[in-house]
């Protein structure tokens, strides 16, 4: 049987879009999805109903209050929030069972915006991730999530962020794209999905009206990775606008 992964930032706790936003997860037919920006209990609850899934919520530090969650059809055998003081939002981390094999997935929301000062505390952040991957007694495990960063061998598309920001009353950041954060990650042996089934594509997540960024990944132990099927970034149909972020998903078998 495939494991198929899903992560999504479904912005805002999802409001009033719950029902897209539902279709796009079910266009993919993941056994786990991890959601980002899950502000409202009740619209988690109302997903997790409508998608037949189980539920674990990880409440976030921050004052907006950017929950982290998990939705399964696989058995949750473990699970537990990871809310260090030093994380914008959380780490929500579970154990499902997949053909009676145990898998742990870590599941975050890194500090947002691109500039030197957040990109130094999101560095901060992974760090902090890090020791617990280290901490991690499964080999078959995965971390997933809105990391707010760039990956190096990335190309942005700057028009687009730039067009973006205009939207927003933003200036641009000088200097922009800073890199730190995903080396550490490649360091430490972990696989980009994304890159490892589209080598040479860069990708983007966000925003979905301008395609601007990958912001959004995920990444498997070495051990897992050996399982690796196929990954890519849904941008297509309803995912154009049941959020600001396109989902990436992963396949294993």
């Amino acid at each position: 049987m495939a494991l198929r992964l899903l992560s999504y930032n479904i912005l805002a706790g999802g409001q009033d879009r719950l029902s897209l936003i539902a279709k796009v997860i079910q266009q993919q037919h993941p056994d786990i999805v991890a959601l980002l920006e899950a502000r409202n209990r009740s619209n988690a609850e109302a997903l997790a109903r409508q998608l037949g899934m189980h539920l674990t919520f990880g409440e976030a530090n921050n004052p907006n209050k950017d929950h982290v969650i998990w939705l399964s059809h696989l058995p949750v055998i473990r699970a537990e929030n990871h809310r260090l003081p030093l994380f914008a939002k959380t780490v929500l981390e579970i154990e499902v069972l997949w053909e009676r094999t145990a898998v742990t997935l870590l599941a975050t929301h890194l500090k947002a915006a691109q500039d030197e000062e957040r990109e130094d505390y999101r560095v901060a952040e992974m760090q902090a991730i890090l020791t617990l991957l280290r901490g991690c007694n499964n080999p078959l495990h995965a971390l997933v999530g809105d990391l707010n960063t760039i990956h190096p061998l990335d190309h942005p598309n700057v028009s687009a962020y730039l067009a973006a920001l205009r939207q927003r009353g933003e200036k641009a950041p000088t200097p922009q794209f800073p890199r730190k954060v995903i080396p550490l990650l490649l360091a430490s042996g972990y696989v980009d999905c994304y890159h490892a089934c589209c080598p040479g594509t860069s990708g983007y997540t966000a925003p979905t009206a301008y395609h601007a960024l990958r912001i959004d990944y995920i990444f498997a132990s070495s051990p897992l990775a050996q399982h690796l099927y196929a990954c890519d970034i849904m941008t297509e149909g309803d995912a154009k606008k049941a959020s600001d972020h396109f989902p990436v998903w992963a396949e294993f078998r």
